[in-house]
């Protein structure tokens, strides 16, 4: 498998550990950052200052915002459906390249919703990434064929059913048969507890496709981004 790209979720925090973290993400070689507020609640949609402060220090086209506008389960109402629309078109504004975003209904994707979220950020220009809302879902394979039909850009999964506090490493059997379903039509994202030693066990495991790789806990030092614990996953990712 060629060398995947890193992605680094950031929890924001005060204006000047928020601004550490996300040089520290560049620095280390991140493709992309997931921006996130109160990630104790799996992460919620930044605030414009947030967005500004990660745009000036990370300067290339990898910021991802959540779109999240509460904790909890991913059934939106329609008044939480505008608001996320509003998010978006923030996150457009503050020189987001993506935004990163699920909804659903029990078990299965919220349709309607979801080409509402996917059109406001094609017309923006941002690409998408469905979140780990997909472990959630009773059907994996037939999602994955709707979300590219909705135009997804790159879908984030564990290969673990949501909830279940199992790793990526668990789901590698789950993982493989969606990469092989996706092939080149979409990003797979892999998330759930990866850090480089999980990695260099994952990847074996999986064949080759569009991938790239999550990381949020494993690559901090003292609750701070490590700028070389995020190389260390990258150079785990081209082994």
């Amino acid at each position: 498998m060629p060398e995947l790209p890193v992605e680094i979720c950031i929890d924001c925090g005060d204006a000047d550990s928020l601004a550490a973290d996300c040089a520290a993400a560049a620095a280390g070689g991140a493709a992309t950052i997931e921006l996130c507020r109160d990630m104790a609640q799996q992460g919620l949609t930044p605030h414009s200052a947030d967005l500004r402060i990660a745009r000036q220090h990370f300067p290339r086209a990898g910021l991802f915002p959540m779109i999240r506008p509460r904790a909890g389960d991913f059934f939106y109402s329609a008044a939480e459906i505008d608001t996320m629309l509003e998010q978006i078109a923030l996150a457009a504004e503050h020189g987001a390249d993506g935004v990163v975003f699920g909804a659903l209904r029990g078990d299965k994707l919220d349709t309607t919703a979801l080409a509402r979220l996917f059109g406001a950020a094609r017309a923006r220009g941002l690409r998408t990434m469905f979140h780990r809302a997909f472990d959630a879902l009773d059907d994996g394979a037939a999602a994955l064929e709707t979300l590219i039909g909705l135009g997804a850009d790159r879908i984030m999964s564990s290969g673990m059913p949501w909830g279940s506090g199992g790793t990526a490493l668990d789901g590698a059997a789950t993982l493989a048969r969606l990469i092989d379903q996706a092939g080149q039509r979409v990003e797979i994202v892999l998330g759930g507890g990866i850090g480089a030693h999980l990695l260099r066990r994952l990847l074996p495991q999986l064949p080759p496709g569009r991938v790239a790789v999550h990381a949020y806990s494993a690559v901090l030092t003292h609750r701070r981004v490590d700028a070389a614990k995020v190389r260390e996953l990258g150079q785990a990712g081209a082994a």
